[in-house]
């Protein structure tokens, strides 16, 4: 009997973790100025590195632009809370390129949770994160914000 009981439970965890590597969040972007062409990219950022730090994204995902809807899906992280970002990379040089100030955007972008640069600059991860579970459920949405 004890042997049966470890069988069920080994096929519930093994079963448990084949449908959580399932998981997909699924990011619609919308407010997309398609006529300025380039790409479109998607960060996914746990607290490090969010939201400048592209390099310490835990996920990316670059489309080029063609409609001012664009949807996305990434594989479901691990991570319990997550911060989205989005770039209309109107250069395609994959930075957030700099209008004459060197400080402001000269591009479009997005973050989660809606959340905007403010005059002191760009959102704080507490801001713009979302828990996994919300993000699974309910995917992300995120409007492109032109300067």
């Amino acid at each position: 009997m004890r042997s049966f009981s470890l069988k069920v439970m080994m096929i519930f965890f093994i079963s448990s973790s084949c449908f959580a590597e399932k998981e997909k969040i699924t990011i619609e972007v919308s407010g997309v100025n398609a006529a300025k062409g380039g790409n479109l990219v998607v960060l996914v950022f746990g607290r490090d590195g969010f939201p400048i730090n592209h390099e310490k994204a835990l996920s990316n995902q670059v489309k080029k632009v063609s409609d001012s809807q664009v949807i996305f899906t990434f594989a479901a992280l691990p991570n319990d809370e997550m911060a989205f970002k989005v770039l209309h990379d109107e250069d395609s040089n994959n930075e957030v390129t700099k209008n004459w100030t060197g400080i402001w955007p000269r591009e479009g972008l997005g973050f989660s949770n809606g959340v905007m640069l403010s005059t002191f600059g760009a959102p704080d991860f507490d801001a713009a994160k979302v828990s996994r579970k919300d993000a699974v459920n309910n995917g992300i949405k995120m409007r492109v914000a032109y300067p």
